[in-house]
């Protein structure tokens, strides 16, 4: 009786419990699994991402809680994400290594946390990454070869943070850049700032707010950029940096080493030939 009972159920029902019964198990049970692909973990209070999400996962939902870290190993297990949200959390620091695997990412908030520095590399395997949104943390150093190998990131956010500088070679590493946020920082207009200044005059129309929006602080004021221009840094064009100096007296005293060594060189060279040679007196005495 059995056999002839299954024998009238669609493969199809058994098909669709198949695809049931993981979603089930592996839901996180704070959260919503909307469908196989995407999980809503939102405004839960959490204090850490659940320890378990199915594996083809490619978009999670986590804002609004109160994470403080990102696993190191999370896109070692969910290589498929694509979109992560993650603003408005409690992110202190990025490991090294955690996006070591995010090889799919393509977008990215960490919005509204308190990251302080972006170390050398920290994104190096999100080669894919399209938006990457660090507005509104605590940024205060950003080191020149944080973006490397984001070859595909078009847009960037770094309003409202804590940066007085920022190094243009990070900027730079980017060829895909279309659209970047730099207002809300408390920028400081000296010679630090006099590369960056050039780079934003010469990519205007990547400001999303436009120049109009950034300050930098001079002489104990604030001052819009687009109220400076090219001859408010003309004295830091000129300006040598300490190791400037250090190389430039290096090379002083490797030149001068070098010019003693040679007319050492050269006057044994022609004492010895002197020595070595007959005199004119000997030539006489033979003839």
């Amino acid at each position: 009786m059995l056999p002839c009972f299954l024998a009238y159920i669609s493969p199809l029902f058994f098909f669709c419990c198949l695809l049931l019964l993981p979603l089930g198990l592996l839901c996180p049970s704070v959260c919503i699994c909307m469908d196989y692909h995407t999980i809503d973990c939102r405004d839960q209070g959490l204090p850490s991402l659940p320890n378990s999400f199915p594996l083809d996962i490619r978009k999670l939902l986590a804002a609004n809680n109160h994470i403080q870290t990102i696993p190191a190993d999370l896109f070692l297990f969910y290589g498929d994400l694509v979109y992560l949200d993650l603003r408005n959390n409690s992110l202190t620091s990025l490991e090294e290594g955690t996006f070591s695997s995010s090889t799919k990412l393509v977008f990215l908030d960490l919005s509204y946390n308190n990251l302080t520095q972006l170390d050398a590399g920290v994104f190096k395997s999100a080669g894919k990454l399209i938006k990457l949104s660090l507005g509104n943390n605590n940024l205060s150093d950003v080191h020149e070869a944080a973006f490397e190998s984001l070859e595909s990131l078009q847009v960037l956010e770094l309003n409202d943070n804590n940066l007085q500088s920022l190094s243009v070679p990070a900027l730079e590493a980017l060829p895909s850049l279309r659209t970047i946020r730099l207002e809300g920082n408390p920028w400081i207009c000296d010679c630090y700032f006099a590369n960056l200044f050039f780079w934003i005059d010469g990519n205007a129309n990547k400001l999303q707010k436009g120049v109009e929006e950034i300050q930098c602080a001079l002489d104990d004021r604030k001052i819009f950029l687009h109220e400076l221009s090219d001859i408010s840094f003309s004295e830091c064009k000129f300006s040598l940096s300490l190791t400037d100096f250090l190389i430039i007296i290096f090379s002083g005293v490797a030149v001068s080493i070098a010019a003693i060594f040679s007319s050492f060189f050269l006057a044994t060279t022609v004492h010895c030939f002197q020595r070595c040679a007959p005199s004119k007196d000997d030539d006489e005495d033979e003839d």
